[in-house]
């Protein structure tokens, strides 16, 4: 049964809050948690969470508005659950912010828990962060067609990075507890030592003794995996099944003689951690690398308000849930006309996607950048999709047959190159003619192109800084480090603290979280 918050104190409390002992409050006029008191309540309501309880079989639960309300100022205060528990508690302003009396505890860490599990288990980790933009929209902070800005970000995991030997160690004693009871007689003295999750007891600066370990993990592993069921009523049998599959051999090649060693580079897809197998490595650049998650966020540079947010794996390219944004966008009634990003939502076929998509949105990247070698780019040549022609700086033509989607080729003939005086610096194979490749989606490229060359295009692209300060923002409040394992747990983090800045940042702004009068909006700080 859900417990519902009673808006009444007594008059102890009522005379502390409000600064008859004292010449001013408690807590600071105007202070984050002076505001957060002010909006908790339209904001967070004990009715949205009715549906989780029963109408009437058991006792009834703590509020879930305090609960939820703490979640957030964890979040934004960096705390653990025991120190969101101590603060409700002793904290006075965690008092007045949630609305707890000075003889009100609050909740035990417990139930912050299961707070998160409940969120998870009826999927409305996000449909918090969609009411609070939901709120900007009716507001009309937001307006449907605003320009948006996209962006991603580094969020590092909760686990530990493994090496080879543990990876293959672990996922090796995952599979062998989940399948201790019913282990043949025959495998328990080759498999028994993986019941157990020590360090082998070797010498570890010595080379020949990490190579036979490595090749007795990778036997095993192999042995293990032929030899134990793989039809089995145990989840986490079949989890670890799963998981020692990929960690078997990704690390590993043949050396040659009939053994294997460890693999030169990294593998594509890489699993770094058994304690969180959805975990990834990470490249911003060649030189930076971080391991966990990457975060995308959609943001309207004018309110800087967040109105989207994705998380992935570390390793995922950042189009490829550019999609999720405009559909989350969809969902609270928004369809930004153009969307400003980097070269990682530059491809042809996300921008179609994006076009078609809702009302239609087109997304606004910089050129890319021109290779220096010394011969003529594609982009020198004048391609015509509806003639299907390519006319070269030497005013040549080449010929193709262009189908939206299909990928095709326009090849000058080798003796019209050979006599032409421009060989040198077009021609890279001699004896051969130009080839310039067409784009399944060259449309969209050449319409990206064409919309570069506006006037408003410069400034249009000066707005993209913006989100990255927004994201230096967010990680401030709770999402630099996922807390928890698993992406969803993951995601549910990013939602509700970027939930947390938005709230920030109308509070900057000055609009009421329960207004529908748009206000001016304040510069952004």
């Amino acid at each position: 049964m859900v417990g519902h918050q009673s808006p009444q104190m007594d008059l102890a409390d009522a005379v502390l809050w409000t600064g008859k002992v004292n010449p001013k409050p408690l807590v600071e006029e105007g202070s984050f948690h002076d505001r957060f008191a002010k909006v908790r309540t339209t904001i967070l309501r004990d009715e949205d969470f009715e549906h989780w309880f029963h109408p009437e079989a058991g006792r009834r639960s703590v509020p879930p508005s305090v609960v939820a309300g703490a979640f957030l100022l964890a979040l934004r205060e960096g705390c653990s659950d025991r120190e969101a528990e101590q603060r409700m508690r002793y904290d006075l302003r965690w008092k007045w912010g949630l609305g707890l009396g000075l003889n009100d505890h609050g909740c035990d860490h417990s139930s912050l828990c299961v707070f998160r599990a409940r969120l998870l288990a009826h999927r409305e980790e996000g449909r918090f962060f969609q009411s609070i933009v939901t709120k900007a929209v009716e507001a009309g902070l937001l307006p449907k067609r605003a320009v948006q800005v996209m962006d991603s970000s580094p969020m590092l995991g909760a686990a530990a990075v493994q090496d080879t030997y543990k990876l293959l160690r672990t996922a090796l004693h995952k599979l062998v507890k989940g399948h201790k009871r019913e282990l043949p007689a025959e495998l328990m003295p080759r498999l028994k030592r993986y019941l157990q999750t020590g360090k082998p007891d070797i010498d570890w600066e010595d080379r020949e003794a990490r190579q036979r370990e490595l090749q007795q993990l990778v036997s095993d592993a192999e042995l293990a995996l032929k030899e134990l069921p793989v039809e089995t009523d145990k989840p986490a049998a079949s989890t670890a099944r799963t998981l020692l599959e990929q960690v078997a051999h990704q690390d590993v090649e043949p050396d040659g003689k009939g053994g294997v060693k460890i693999r030169e580079g990294v593998a594509k897809d890489r699993v770094i951690s058994t304690v969180d197998p959805e975990m990834r490595h990470g490249h911003k650049s060649s030189a930076g690398r971080w391991d966990g998650w990457k975060k995308h966020v959609s943001v309207e540079p004018q309110t800087e308000l967040i109105t989207a947010v994705e998380v992935s794996a570390a390793n995922v390219n950042d189009g490829a849930v550019a999609m999720s944004l405009l559909e989350q966008q969809a969902a609270v009634g928004l369809a930004p006309a153009e969307v400003v990003a980097d070269h990682q939502y530059a491809g042809g076929e996300l921008r179609e996607q994006a076009q078609v998509h809702g009302e239609g949105t087109t997304i606004l990247t910089k050129a890319a950048a021109l290779p220096n070698d010394g011969y003529f780019h594609k982009s020198e040549f004048e391609i015509d999709l509806e003639a299907g022609t390519v006319i070269c700086p030497a005013e040549q033509v080449a010929r193709f047959r262009f189908r939206p989607g299909h990928s095709t080729e326009a090849v000058f003939a080798a003796a019209t190159c050979a006599a032409c005086p421009l060989a040198e610096v077009c021609v890279r194979t001699p004896g051969q003619g130009r080839t310039i490749s067409i784009h399944p989606y060259e449309h969209q490229l050449q319409a990206a192109a064409e919309r570069r060359q506006q006037p408003d295009f410069p400034a249009l692209m000066a707005q993209r800084p913006g989100v990255e300060r927004k994201q230096a923002h967010w990680n401030h409040k709770g999402a630099r480090r996922s807390r928890y394992y698993g992406l969803r747990k993951t995601r549910l983090q990013a939602l509700w603290s970027a939930a947390v800045v938005n709230i920030e940042r109308l509070m900057v702004i000055g609009q009421a979280l329960d207004g529908l009068r748009p206000a001016a909006i304040a510069p952004a700080g």
